[in-house]
Order: C-alpha cells, then structure tokens, then sequence
C-alpha cells in the first residue's frame, strides 16, 4: 500500500469514529427504554428495554390500543394461542361454542425498525386481559325513538334470541293469530257483528342490530334475560303477590289491572291461563316499564243503547185524581258503532270512532196525570258511567259482591246515577273509600264505592238517573281507578247485572 492509500485510509477510519459518535452518543454500552427514546413521539403502556440495535432494520409488530401504544409483540402466535385458552374457557357457559376475538379497538401495525426490543409478549397479554380486551362475537341492539334519537344499547347472543323474547313481549298485548296474520302480511277483515279484534300492532321504536366484540358480562346471556329487560328495562323492582285461597289466574290480573296471559308470560310456573294456582303460592305481578311501546290497534263493533229524553207529562182534567195514563211507553233505542282504540303497552292511550249508524231511535215517554205531585212510575236503569267496561263481574275473586266499572277512556271520569233515586247514605271508610248508598224505591238500593272524592249530593237530595252524583276513583282498597256497583233487592245483596243493562257494557 503506497503512502497516498494510507492516509487516505486514515482519514476514512478517523471520518467514520465522528459519525458514530455524533449520532449515536449514548447507545454505546446503555440499556435503552422505549418511553426514554422518540420513537415517533409514541409512548408505550409496557414499558420495554432497547436490547440492542442494528444498521440494518427488521420488521417488528407494534400493538395499539384505541391509537394509544401498548407495546412491541415479540411472537404473534402468542395473541393466537390466549385467544385459544379464553375461547376455551367458555366451555359449560352459557356462551360455548362462540368465538372470541380481540377487541374492535385493538389493532396491530408492522414496520421496519433498527431498535431491537426486549421481549415482553407474556406482560401484553395480561394488559389485554386486565382491561377486558379478548371478547366473544356477539350482537349489538340499537333502540331508537320515533325521532331517531339513541335510547338505549344492550348486547345480546344472537338476533333470533332478541326476536324470540321480542315476540313473547308482544304476545302480552295482543293474540298470537293476529301476531303470525301480521307478521305474514295478512289483510284483516273490518268487523261486521259485535265484537273486537286487534288490526294492528307496532312498535313506536326502530331496532337496529349489527355484529360486535363485546365482554361477556355485558351480554345478556339468555332469551329470559332478554325478555325481563324488554319487560322492566334495567332496574326494575320486582312486585310479587301472594295468592289467596279460591283465586284463579283471572282473579289475580284484575287484582292487578293486567290480563291473565300477561300474568303467565311473567311467571315462569305458569303456562296456561286456566291453570290452578294454589293459596300461598308468589307471583310476579309487576307491571311493564319497558323501553319499547307496543302499540295495538283494537277495533270495537259495539252495540250502544241510547236513552230517550226525560218523558212528557201533560195535565189531564178529564182524569181522577191520581190517575196516570201512559200513552206512549218510554223505551230504548240504539246505534251500531264501530271504534279504533289505542292501546300502548296494555294502557288505553286514545281511540278514534270510525263510523256510527243510527238503528233505532229511542222513544221519549208520552203520559197524562191529574196530580201536581206525580213521581214517575217504574224503574229505568242505566249504566255508572261512560263509555262503560266491565273490569270485574260479581264474585270475579272471593268476597267481591259487587261489579267493577271503568270509564275507558277517562279513567277518573264522572260516576252517573242508575236511576231515578235518592241519597240515604254518604261516607267514607277504609275499604269503600269515598261511597253512596240510594234508594232507588220499590224495594231497590244501589251503592257505590271508591269515589275520588266525596260524592256530590247530600243525605235526602232525589237525583234522577244519568245525573253526575261523583268521580270515579280508587279510594279505599282497590286496584286502579274504578267504580265498584252494588244492588239490593228487599235487603238481599244479589248480581248488579241483574238489574243493569251489563250487556250494553265492554268487557276485558
């Protein structure tokens, strides 16, 4: 080597110990940490030592969490093998048999590094567990608002299960014939005779589902599970009944303003409607508090008495004194009426009269007296209230002697005479509540409990029949706002439906 190769040598050597000391001033003979050295400005969850680095890079895997880095994998195959172990762990639950994934959030990105990083893989994976990550493939439930506004978001196995607990909610409102009629698309005939039926049923909310990783405790495990939530959202306390001797299924729903199919759906020992229940026995009576309105259309044909206005009397000289003559008969006429009435959620919530015909006009009393002092003859009944359901029948559970009803569509509306009658008694007491008895003469005397407030007439004042004597109510000891009509013949308390109309009345 001649002397211009050795210096030129020389100064390569002398050019090449600058450089390294320049760039690389403190990596020689130090351990390094991530979070001590930029690398990208990113900062690591795992804290990992720098074992050594090299001129020429090599891929390394970078494992991110929501953008947020927790650190460097050494061996992918170990994401692989916990996925394997937590999916095997399943087994014997309620959720074998599906898969588990990482979190939607987690996330990996391979790039080219000279940094050669301690392994840490084993410290990783217990991040991942600590905080939840390794989930099962599951589905998520959107429940939208008429205005498309988020109300809530649960988790579920599968759609058909969330379809499945669905279905039975729905079936508490309405009957399974119109619920497959429906659901096939089926026309359903406007009613020609009296009776009802159910034309529609839908939810006022929009349910949208999609495919998610989510952590087990956040699923509902269950169709039972599924449809206590759809039934009470999720914190509802439970109110639970004790049955007394003699009571039936039907009994216990009007006790507690529900229907004998709701009471079964929400009773897991119970799966008929005629099924004997025995005194003692707990079930669950609490009423909905659902997040999603089922709304059911029910259509009326309804026969609808209409009364004749107050009869004509007219003086007649001609007669004794005393004497009546009746010259044309009072008498009773009626319209056909066809009704929607809207229900969400089992609670009557509105209704629209489709079309009403007039069949027979009632016939106003025509009569001649010669006695300024004439009290009518006979005895005209008519129901307690409008538009008049019948919630429970003469002895519908032990020791009730009276017959429960309901204004449909204002539950605290006016409370009307049956008859032509006058007040004998007026009160209060722990079980009646706010209450009448009338006479009603020839022997009758009607009573009626549960009053709002106190009736509107005192002792001795003679009402005649339609006049508004109070407001319906729940006073006393009763399940819901109601009036509550007992009748007396000659001292002996006997079925109220023997002498009122009951059949122009609703039932449910």
């Amino acid at each position: 080597m001649n002397r211009n190769q050795k210096l030129i040598l020389i100064v390569f050597s002398a050019f090449i110990s600058i450089f390294i000391s320049y760039w690389f001033p403190s990596n020689i003979g130090k351990s390094l940490t991530i979070d001590s050295v930029a690398i990208k400005e990113e900062k690591a969850y795992i804290n990992q030592t720098i074992d050594s680095i090299s001129l020429k890079p090599t891929k390394i895997t970078k494992l991110y969490d929501s953008g947020n880095l927790i650190g460097v994998l050494y061996d992918q195959n170990i994401l692989k093998q916990e996925i394997l172990k937590q999916q095997n762990m399943l087994i014997g639950t309620d959720f074998e048999g599906y898969n588990i994934s990482l979190d939607q959030n987690i996330y990996t990105i391979t790039e080219n590094s000279c940094w050669n990083f301690e392994n840490k893989d084993q410290q990783i994976i217990d991040y991942l567990i600590k905080n939840e990550k390794f989930v099962i493939k599951a589905f998520q439930i959107d429940i939208f608002d008429s205005d498309q506004n988020l109300k809530d978001t649960v988790y579920v196995k599968s759609v058909d299960d969330f379809s499945e607990a669905l279905k039975k909610f729905v079936l508490c409102f309405t009957d399974e014939n119109t619920y497959v009629k429906l659901s096939n698309h089926q026309d359903i005939i406007d009613l020609e005779t009296y009776g009802q039926q159910d034309i529609n049923v839908y939810l006022e909310e929009t349910i949208k589902a999609k495919e998610v990783g989510v952590n087990v405790d956040e699923v509902f495990s269950s169709i039972d599970d599924i449809f206590h939530y759809i039934c009470y959202g999720r914190n509802k306390e439970m109110k639970y009944y004790t049955v007394e001797e003699y009571e039936t299924i039907a009994a216990v729903a009007r006790k507690h303003s529900m229907t004998s199919t709701q009471i079964v759906s929400l009773n897991e020992s119970l799966t008929d409607i005629n099924q004997p229940i025995v005194a003692g026995q707990k079930l669950n009576v609490t009423y909905f508090d659902s997040p999603l309105s089922v709304v059911v259309e029910q259509q009326r044909y309804v026969k609808e008495v209409t009364y004749p206005d107050n009869s004509v009397y007219t003086y007649d000289e001609d007669l004794r004194v005393g004497q009546v003559v009746e010259d044309v008969a009072p008498q009773e006429g009626y319209n056909d009426a066809l009704y929607t009435d809207i229900y969400v959620n089992g609670v009557i919530s509105g209704y629209r009269q489709d079309f009403v015909k007039v069949v027979v006009e009632p016939t106003v009393g025509q009569y001649r007296y010669n006695n300024a002092a004439y009290d009518d003859r006979g005895i005209f009944f008519s129901l307690p209230c409008n538009n008049p359901y019948i919630y429970c029948d003469y002895y519908g559970y032990a020791g009730h002697n009276g017959c429960d009803f309901i204004d449909l569509y204002n539950p605290y509306g006016p409370v009307l005479a049956c008859c032509d009658c006058t007040i004998i008694e007026k009160g209060y007491e722990s079980r009646m509540g706010n209450y009448y008895y009338v006479d009603c003469s020839k022997g009758i005397v009607m009573r009626y409990l549960h009053m709002n407030v106190p009736g509107y007439y005192n002792v001795g004042d003679a009402v005649l029949r339609g006049t508004v004597i109070g407001q319906i109510g729940n006073t006393g000891v009763g399940s819901g706002p109601h009036v509550d009509v007992g009748v007396y013949i000659d001292g002996v308390q006997v079925d109220p439906c023997t002498v009122l109309p009951c059949e122009q009345a609703g039932r449910r």
